[in-house]
């Protein structure tokens, strides 16, 4: 699977997976990402 941020590969059994209420699932791999995403609201690169 890819980042939902910055579209790289992650890893099987790493990174983070983040559920929101209405069952979107957004994947990412590190906290650094997770940060500028959600906390930040930052909007996403899509693939470089």
């Amino acid at each position: 699977m890819k980042c939902s941020y910055c579209s790289t590969e992650i890893e099987k059994g790493t990174g983070f997976a983040y559920v929101r209420r209405n069952g979107v699932v957004r994947y990412y791999c590190s906290g650094r990402c997770k940060k500028l995403n959600l906390d930040h609201n930052r909007k996403m690169r899509g693939p470089s």
